[in-house]
């Protein structure tokens, strides 16, 4: 994980003191290194309170700063999509990602206005996750219901994939 990356989970709660010691163990090894990593690294029972702070040194003396939250969601967004098209993850494990763990840690900050998702742009990317989980536990689907579910399905993953295209040209 580059340290960009987890500067933006970190902003969004989402490393652990353990995570954060194999993020600054896998630093060292790729050749990554400061004086606070170095520390982090020594720490062999983590506590957050302390590599939490050791962390945020690391990321200032790399040059990074801790982004806000709604900054942390929207590049974590991007780079979740970015795999999911590229199939390095399963488009499904991503949609869920950003649904779950990005949209909802920002709702209180950017509440969505129109609908679910509208206020990451993420809208037509959350119709079609929510076709694929109503088509998945046998609810009602909107969509395709003339097709068997299977088929039914493999549509909706074919639009989720195009409106993460979509999403990623228009906010790249």
């Amino acid at each position: 994980m580059n340290p960009k990356e987890a500067a933006a989970k970190y902003s969004l709660n989402q490393l652990s003191s353990k995570d954060i010691y194999r993020i600054a163990d896998q630093w060292l090894v790729d050749g990554i290194f400061t004086d606070s990593i170095n520390e982090i690294s020594m720490e062999r029972e983590p506590i957050f309170s302390v590599v939490g702070v050791l962390f945020e040194n690391a990321l200032e003396e790399l040059g990074h700063c801790i982004p806000s939250r709604v900054e942390a969601a929207k590049y974590l967004i991007k780079v979740t999509l970015t795999r999911m098209v590229e199939e390095e993850i399963d488009l499904m494990e991503g949609a869920n990602y950003i649904y779950w763990e990005l949209h909802h840690s920002v709702t209180d900050v950017l509440p969505d206005i129109e609908h679910v998702g509208s206020n990451l742009g993420l809208g037509a990317i959350f119709c079609w996750l929510r076709e694929i989980w109503d088509c998945r536990d046998g609810s009602m689907i909107l969509y395709y219901v003339d097709l068997p579910r299977e088929k039914a399905e493999a549509k909706f993953l074919e639009h989720l994939r195009e409106e993460s295209i979509k999403w990623l040209e228009k906010n790249a």
